[in-house]
């Protein structure tokens, strides 16, 4: 197919409601140029946040960063949609965070990284 100027039409991309979330793993970015982190997004039974059980509460939307903090899935919904992850890569970002040294750069996820006191890459 093409558009009426003759050149071939791009592709769009998956569509989505962005009034209703979709269950799944994200990558986002708290700051700009900061490292990334992982969202989790599950329609279910709350969490509570002392303790991490479910609540005996009705089901809703829920979403949790970096597999610890709870927070509220339409501060992330639907900016989040573009960046899916698997299962996998969501474990290996939370992995990473759980064990990376405080002084490391990439550590705080809510200022951005600064290369020029990051560790050198080989």
């Amino acid at each position: 197919m093409t558009n009426r100027t003759g050149q071939a039409r791009r592709k769009a991309g998956p569509s989505f409601d962005p009034d209703l979330p979709v269950a799944g793993c994200y990558a986002v970015r708290l700051v700009k140029g900061g490292p990334p982190v992982a969202l989790m997004i599950w329609f279910g039974l709350p969490l509570d946040p002392t303790t991490g059980e479910k609540m005996d509460r009705a089901p809703r939307w829920n979403a949790v960063l970096n597999g610890v903090t709870p927070v509220d899935v339409e501060r992330f919904w639907p900016s989040c949609a573009a960046n899916r992850i698997s299962l996998r890569a969501y474990h290996h970002i939370v992995d990473l965070s759980r064990t990376m040294d405080p002084g490391d750069p990439y550590f705080d996820p809510r200022r951005p990284v600064d290369l020029s006191t990051a560790k050198p890459p080989f």
